[in-house]
């Protein structure tokens, strides 16, 4: 109970800006409306089922079912760059950097992100090339 308990307020972190965002900007345009909310609704119970889904099967089902679909290496990739980035923003922090409230300290975090996700990227390209996987 406790896991779940934390993947769902760790999904209204995720969400919740998010869908702010999209009423504000509604509001503002003043084009609110129940169907507005509906959506922002059905968004989140898709989004927090996706998350329960995820968290609790294990990484070998999610590959048997992805290789059929041949999305393994996307998911491979994913999960890779994800890691990679955890262990960059441990580093920062561990050299000083906290986050605090300040929109302009995670500058360097987003282009040390981007950096890192394009240089992966590249790497796995290259090493699909060197398998004989062509460009499409």
């Amino acid at each position: 109970m406790g896991r779940a308990y934390n993947i769902f307020l760790h999904s209204i972190v995720v969400y919740g800006p998010a869908a702010l965002l999209i009423y504000f900007a509604n509001l503002v345009f003043n084009t609110v409306s129940s169907r507005t909310v509906v959506i922002l609704l059905y968004g989140y119970t898709v989004f927090i089922g996706l998350l329960m889904i995820v968290s609790t099967t294990p990484r070998k089902q999610f590959l048997r079912v992805l290789e059929k679909v041949r999305l393994d290496v996307v998911f491979f990739m994913t999960f890779s760059i994800l890691e990679e980035f955890s262990e960059m923003l441990n580093s920062k922090k561990a050299r000083g950097w906290e986050p605090g409230l300040n929109i302009l300290n995670y500058y360097v975090v987003i282009v040390d992100a981007i950096k890192l996700s394009v240089v992966r990227l590249k790497n796995v390209e290259e090493s699909l090339l060197a398998r004989g996987v062509e460009r499409v």
